[in-house]
């Protein structure tokens, strides 16, 4: 399932109390907001985009970019943990700036911690490791060490 931007929003009106009593989150008082999610989206995702499911890397060796964000009805070039779990907290932190700046800084440390998460959640690959020492003699009375 692909994530929307408008889905992120919403998430991020979740994290900041901005849904209305129905547990909408386009209201009047989300519009503002509302206007400057596709800029912030487009500046975050980038950032997570080497450890997104989705990140491929270009034979050619040029640096892979993400498909801008043009509408909220457009999914995101993301995975969906991606989407759904690290992104709502670093939107809700950029919207908050100069306004909440304590809620601002939680979601921003959470962002942070979470892509951390996804550093070191990387997928590693394991090889055999060959001995070129082999057995030579006296190198083998040192191979436990007291």
């Amino acid at each position: 399932m692909a994530t929307t931007a408008q889905e992120i929003f919403e998430a991020a009106m979740g994290l900041m109390d901005e849904l209305d009593d129905s547990g909408a989150a386009d209201t009047s008082d989300t519009a503002e907001y509302k206007n400057r999610v596709l800029l912030i989206l487009n500046t975050l995702a980038p950032e997570l985009y080497p450890y997104s499911d989705t990140y491929e890397i270009d034979e050619a060796g040029e640096r892979p970019v993400l498909r801008r964000i043009k509408k909220l009805s457009e999914a995101v070039d993301l995975d969906d943990y991606c989407c759904r779990t690290v992104l709502p907290y670093g939107l809700a932190a950029q919207l908050w700036l100069g306004e909440d700046n304590v809620g601002a800084q939680f979601c921003q440390q959470r962002y942070e911690e979470l892509k951390d998460g996804l550093r070191r959640g990387l997928p590693v690959t394991s090889e055999d490791i060959n001995d070129v020492y082999g057995s030579y003699g006296w190198y083998d009375q040192f191979g436990a060490w007291t």
